[in-house]
């Protein structure tokens, strides 16, 4: 690869235009739009699916700079970089109306705004890769197919904040996505294109990868931030915010891998552009691992809005041609919902009334998913990830652990049911991070969408 350090933008620029003429015979792969190298006629489940966030998976080398740019890659850091115009960055950001894809949707733009606005001398962008969710490898899929898209996506939101230094928390179940990282951390900073003066410009900017320490509450971003720091892995209290005061007492943007990895198609094709995807509120593309009961497990990436059904028919159906009982969107800290709730869409609004939101994972469950089981799945799951730090979170799991034990023995009784939904409000408003405060959603959720399955065990 040609390198860029000692060169300038034009020949930064220049090097993405020569490597996009000699790739796959100038085949190269457009925002928005299934590649031309796979025919969805032959593989049905890309229909319906447009791929912004996942335009490269299987098409380049993932370790090769010079695909990547046959693919576009850096040309929005070049473009960046030539205007010299950080706050345009910023107000693309908000126009797109991206969120945050981690769950809790909070706006992109509004949060790097508020850090680009801190006066503080130092500033940080995290990515926060430590995907902890059970039954769901979505952030793997991503940064193992396409690394590079997360690290340009850092790129341009360091230089539309004023920082210089970036870190990419990933989960310790990851280590191929980590070595590719690692490598590409070296290329690049050999390319010029990491490093000091990026392209020749005044642009420095290093990135530091670290390995998480395996608990699922350090996905929490102030969690995180204090595994960085080498203190203990739990959640600080809020306010302040990262934004403002993050990182080692400095403003931090902590975005998780697809939230970035739709940064450099929004700067290149603006976010009026990516604004007309998806629905209002819910503006974009969502990736989704769909696993579970279903014929096909897959990623998939679809317009915001879709409805859920729509996916599951990507994913083949339910495996085994079976009846599907419910499905779970979200994470272990989603609602359960039924079979009849699939013409939802993907709507950051519409879930979250349902009690459930929209981060990493879709997972089926058939006819025969016993739901006081799964329940119970869940809740040894947030037993065994609290950190510990509060009591509703440490005791409440433990206590309604032991209820659904009884229940589940044959000794439980209806009163247990309404305890079991009178500790949900209580717990939810007194834990200190959202671990805890959606402890009680898979059990309330099969309670009262599944009640058939808690009547078998105790009695009617």
């Amino acid at each position: 690869m040609k390198t860029v350090k000692e060169g300038n933008l034009l020949k930064g620029m220049a090097l993405c235009k020569t490597t996009q003429d000699q790739f796959l015979n100038g085949a190269a792969i457009e925002y928005g739009k299934t590649a031309d190298l796979i025919d969805a006629s032959e593989f049905p489940p890309l229909k319906g699916q447009v791929r912004i966030v996942m335009r490269n998976a299987g098409i380049i080398d993932p370790l090769s700079i010079e695909e990547y740019a046959a693919t576009g890659g850096f040309a929005a850091l070049a473009k960046v970089l030539m205007e010299k115009n950080p706050g345009k960055i910023i107000k693309e950001v908000e126009a797109s109306g991206l969120r945050g894809r981690g769950g809790a949707g909070f706006p992109t733009g509004l949060k790097w705004k508020t850090a680009k606005e801190s006066a503080a001398p130092k500033k940080y962008v995290v990515v926060n890769c430590s995907e902890g969710d059970p039954e769901v490898g979505m952030h793997r899929a991503l940064i193992e197919s396409d690394p590079l898209s997360v690290i340009e996506g850092m790129l341009i939101c360091g230089f539309a904040l004023g920082a210089s230094q970036g870190y990419i928390y990933i989960s310790d179940k990851l280590a191929a996505a980590e070595e590719k990282l690692k490598v590409l951390i070296s290329k690049l900073s050999e390319a010029g294109l990491l490093g000091e003066r990026i392209m020749g410009t005044d642009f420095s900017f290093t990135v530091t990868v670290k390995r998480s320490t395996g608990s699922y509450v350090s996905g929490e971003e102030t969690a995180l931030l204090n595994a960085l720091e080498g203190d203990i892995t739990e959640p600080r209290p809020r306010p302040p915010f990262p934004a403002k005061k993050g990182l080692l007492g400095m403003p931090t943007v902590v975005n998780n891998v697809e939230t970035l990895m739709n940064i450099p198609a929004i700067v290149l094709k603006g976010g009026s552009w990516y604004a007309g995807y998806g629905v209002e509120g819910s503006c974009g593309t969502k990736v989704l691992a769909v696993t579970g009961d279903c014929e096909r497990t897959m990623t998939v990436e679809v317009p915001l809005g879709t409805k859920i059904k729509d996916v599951i028919t990507m994913a083949g159906g339910v495996k085994g041609k079976k009846a599907l009982k419910g499905f779970q969107i979200g994470g272990p800290g989603g609602g359960i919902l039924p079979a009849k709730k699939t013409s939802l869409p993907l709507d950051y609004q519409k879930l979250w009334k349902e009690k459930t939101m929209l981060a990493s994972g879709l997972v089926l469950m058939d006819e025969d998913t016993d739901m006081v089981n799964m329940a119970r799945f869940f809740i040894r799951f947030f037993e065994e990830e609290s950190c510990g730090k509060c009591v509703p979170c440490r005791e409440g799991s433990h206590r309604v652990g032991e209820v659904l034990d009884q229940i589940m023995k044959g000794t439980g009784t209806k009163g247990d049911l309404d305890y079991l939904l009178s500790l949900e409000e209580p717990i939810n408003d007194t834990s200190a991070c959202a671990l805890g405060k959606l402890l009680l959603a898979p059990v309330s959720s099969t309670i009262k969408n599944f009640p058939e399955d808690y009547a078998k065990k105790i009695g009617g």
